[in-house]
């Protein structure tokens, strides 16, 4: 961690300070992994990684020749216990869990270890859970790039309200395999305890319900490095292709942002800054010491488009204000499947500091590559 630094040049009268500013504390702990996160309707899932794959190289080889037998251990998922991707599934005849009382913390959800197999049928994933023998098969769709990716990496994206698909690269390899939240039983409710409720001071930790009340309006897509630095992106539920939002994308003029009149802007939030081609975005824009946090706007320019990070991260989506603007890009746009997506965002990992922004609204898709700016 970069702390403020002072230094005092004393001579001849001469007095010199060179200050260096204070990079915001990690959001994670360190833990050595790549952690790629999505959030929807505040139901998580999650994919850890070695940003190296260690173990039998003769076995890696195998699987990027795409050898029939070949296997290899590829990283660890969390999930919502809706979660249903190949054969993972809620057991709804299992009896639902207890509900628990005021300040008891939620059980973790199950991880389950993930082996990466090429069998006569095709590919797919194992999921073993980590404490114990079941074995759960995830059949995953596969296609090749012209491209090479030399490192393995895997990102979430959303496609529905509730449903996702994940996507691992290695090599010339790209699979694929869907996934989504099941509607769960209504659970029990909490008993009731008399009293005046649960007292509060002022040092109470209330980050757990800031996050609560943030999720309840909006999805999180996340990136943590494996130091536990985190970029997070937030988009509102709900901004389909049938609303009259999407209908303004097609009008809007030359040089002007997509306004929103029934959500905010995208927000991003981020420990490390980020550099995009020559342009850099910082942190502590709002404040000096904290994580850089941002809007992030749409603009239409000519045939093509740019990503504008504005000053003002909580403006709504018909506030904005250019005199805010702290940096802008230039983007890749492209129309790709997937017509009936609504509003989200992607942040793809392509390397150990460095990434892709995507976001996608019906077929439209606009995407930047970014690195870690030290």
């Amino acid at each position: 961690m970069q702390h403020r630094l002072l230094i005092l040049i004393l001579g001849a009268g001469l007095t010199t300070s060179i200050t260096v500013a204070q990079a915001p504390e990690p959001s994670n702990e360190a833990d050595g992994f790549v952690h790629v996160m999505l959030t929807l309707e505040s139901q998580a899932i999650s994919l850890a990684y070695e940003p190296d794959l260690s173990g039998d190289e003769r076995a890696r080889r195998q699987v990027l020749a795409g050898m029939a037998g070949a296997r290899v251990e590829v990283g660890t998922l969390e999930g919502h216990r809706a979660l249903r991707i190949g054969t993972l599934a809620t057991d709804f005849e299992a009896p639902p869990p207890e509900p628990l009382a005021e300040g008891f913390p939620k059980p973790a959800p199950a991880t389950h270890e993930l082996w990466l197999v090429r069998n006569a049928q095709g590919w797919e994933l194992e999921a073993q859970k980590s404490d114990s023998d079941d074995v759960n098969i995830i059949p995953l769709s596969h296609h090749e790039r012209e491209t090479t990716v030399q490192k393995f990496s895997a990102s979430l994206h959303s496609t529905d309200a509730e449903e996702g698909r994940l996507e691992l690269r290695w090599g010339h390899h790209v699979w694929n395999a869907d996934f989504r939240f099941d509607e769960l039983p209504r659970p029990s409710r909490r008993p009731r305890v008399s009293g005046l409720g649960q007292a509060r001071e002022a040092e109470t930790d209330t980050t757990g319900l800031v996050r609560r009340t943030m999720l309840a309006e909006r999805n999180e897509t996340a990136l943590v490095f494996p130091d536990g630095r985190r970029i997070q992106m937030l988009f509102w539920k709900g901004i389909g292709v049938e609303g009259e939002d999407y209908g303004r994308l097609s009008d809007v003029d030359d040089g002007a942002v997509v306004p929103l009149v029934r959500a905010p802007p995208l927000r991003i939030k981020s420990d490390v800054g980020l550099r995009f081609g020559a342009t850099d975005v910082a942190t502590g824009n709002l404040a000096p010491g904290f994580a850089g946090a941002y809007a992030v706007w749409l603009r239409k320019t000519g045939t093509g488009w740019r990503f504008v990070f504005n000053n003002e991260p909580d403006s709504w989506g018909t506030q904005y204000d250019p005199d805010f603007d702290a940096a802008e890009i230039d983007v890749d746009y492209a129309r790709t499947g997937g017509s009936f997506r609504p509003l989200g965002v992607t942040l793809v990992p392509t390397g150990e500091d460095a990434g892709r922004v995507v976001i996608h609204w019906g077929p439209h898709e606009w995407a930047a590559d970014f690195v870690v700016a030290e």
